[in-house]
């Protein structure tokens, strides 16, 4: 995802998939310094299913998650 959409999905709460698994909601957006010194790098924090854990990732790796269709 693009830093517009990662804070769209933030804003808006919605599910989101990383690496196989769906995530409840993105509950954080944090920016770190650059190890270099110059610029920003900015991670997610998600939620899991059972609001137990949470993993911090890049945006970029980051999808929608796909809608369930009822039955």
């Amino acid at each position: 995802m693009t830093h517009a959409e990662i804070k769209a999905a933030f804003m808006d709460e919605c599910p989101v998939t990383f690496n196989g698994v769906r995530y409840r909601r993105v509950s954080a957006l944090i920016y770190r310094k650059n190890p270099t010194g110059t610029g920003l790098v900015m991670q997610a924090e998600l939620l899991d299913q059972n609001y137990r854990a949470v993993v911090i990732v890049s945006p970029e790796r980051i999808e929608p998650a796909k809608e369930d269709k009822p039955a």
